[in-house]
């Protein structure tokens, strides 16, 4: 038997611990029916709070946890640990839950010396992350959080696109549902390929979502302070269909450009020519998703000539051609 160690701290999300536990369970239930006369299941899930009282979660749910002696007991017998997320949007929601979290760092350091695995998710990486394990090594984070995460940890190869990261005995998975997909890799290298792939079925878990681009919006991105970018940012939206040029914006606010790009890196970080990209992109999607205009219109309301160029851009932000995320994501009636 295989024993999980979920480490979580109050404010952790309710659902995402037991949707994530609920793997492991579907495994033994499914391993009983397919060997019923094992003598013992595939898995044990248990959970870890930082002083052995429950954990008082977002959704002010109490989640049962193992005793404080007899935390170290499950530790020394652990498989795994996984760092469960909580409900982060800024810094200051971060600060708090590294702090709610602290405990638990000695404990991840420790184990790290097994060489087996640690894997977390969603806002989770982040607390993987302050712990110093993930520095030079390469992870996924919750993609809202990816600039904030960038800043925090620079010695972490952030590679946020992915739904799941392996790097050595390091398991890091993106936003909300990608615990599912993490949990399957897990299931994955604890008792194989087999019932990996029956999980896939019985769960419908995609085994070959790789890519969260597809989800990424502006709007969820964090909000900075400067409010020149801002109205900047606001009057780039409003002009989209046009032509849009360095000199022109840097005229038209009466700063300089080399002013302006030092501006857009230190708050969006992002150069201003790369953000109107971006825009462009995110207002095709809307497009997509909301209208039946033809790729052509598409294009030309989003101030693009050239459609291959554009469907180049659109494949390279968003791991997806404008047809096939039309198909996943469109809710027009007629399509």
């Amino acid at each position: 038997m295989k024993r999980i160690v979920v480490l979580a701290a109050d404010n952790a999300v309710a659902g995402g611990i037991l949707s994530f536990m609920d793997v492991f369970s579907f495994c033994n239930t499914y391993w009983k029916v397919t060997h019923p006369d094992a003598d013992e299941v595939l898995f044990e899930c248990a959970i870890i709070s930082p002083d052995g009282e429950p954990i008082n979660s977002d959704h002010n749910m109490q989640l049962p946890v193992i005793a404080h002696d007899e935390a170290d007991h499950y530790f020394s017998h652990a498989d795994a640990l996984v760092v469960a997320s909580a409900t982060i949007t800024n810094r200051k929601q971060l600060n708090t839950y590294l702090d709610d979290f602290q405990p638990h760092i000695a404990t991840l350091k420790k184990f790290a010396q097994t060489n087996k695995p640690i894997a977390a998710y969603c806002s989770g990486t982040l607390m993987l992350a302050a712990s110093g394990l993930l520095d030079d090594k390469k992870a996924t984070c919750v993609w809202w959080l990816a600039e904030l995460f960038r800043r925090s940890f620079p010695r972490v190869d952030l590679c946020s696109e992915h739904v799941v990261m392996n790097d050595g005995q390091y398991y890091t998975a993106g936003a909300t549902s990608a615990n599912l997909s993490l949990a399957l890799q897990l299931v994955q290298k604890l008792a194989g390929e087999q019932i990996a792939m029956q999980m896939a079925k019985v769960l419908l878990i995609d085994p070959n979502r790789t890519s969260q681009q597809a989800f990424v919006t502006l709007d969820a991105e964090p909000q900075h302070k400067d409010e020149l970018v801002t109205r900047i940012q606001d009057w780039m939206q409003l002009h989209l269909k046009h032509h849009l040029q360095l000199d022109d914006i840097a005229d038209k606010f009466a700063v300089g450009k080399r002013t302006l790009i030092r501006r857009f890196k230190s708050a969006v970080n992002q150069t201003p020519a790369s953000y109107i990209q971006r825009l462009r992109v995110d207002e095709a999607k809307r497009l997509l998703e909301t209208t039946a205009f033809s790729i052509e219109q598409i294009v030309e309301q989003v101030g693009y000539e050239d459609v291959s160029s554009f469907r180049k851009l659109f494949i390279q932000t968003t791991s997806l051609s404008p047809r096939a995320y039309r198909q996943k994501f469109n809710t027009h009636d007629c399509c």
